[in-house]
């Protein structure tokens, strides 16, 4: 069974008051929101898009991403930053 968790990292960005939200496997990917719900929710979707993304410009994806199905739900989980 393919284990479809992938690490985020979420910090409080007090200067702007928004949370954001990132995946450490993907450089560059990160959401804002006003709240963390807001914020969390909307992680999955650019995760997705940055590695479809990639796909299509054939640009290097992270090995990992071979072996998670995107297309399926997934679990996040909060690392240290």
């Amino acid at each position: 069974m393919i284990d479809n968790v992938i690490p985020i990292t979420i910090e409080y960005l007090e200067k702007d008051g928004v949370y954001q939200v990132s995946c450490p496997w993907l450089q560059g990917c990160h959401t804002w929101g006003r709240t963390l719900d807001e914020a969390m929710r909307a992680i999955p979707g650019n995760i997705r898009a940055m590695v479809e993304a990639r796909q299509v410009n054939g640009s290097p994806i992270p090995e990992v991403f071979t072996r998670i199905d995107l297309t399926l739900s997934f679990t996040l989980r909060m690392v240290p930053a």
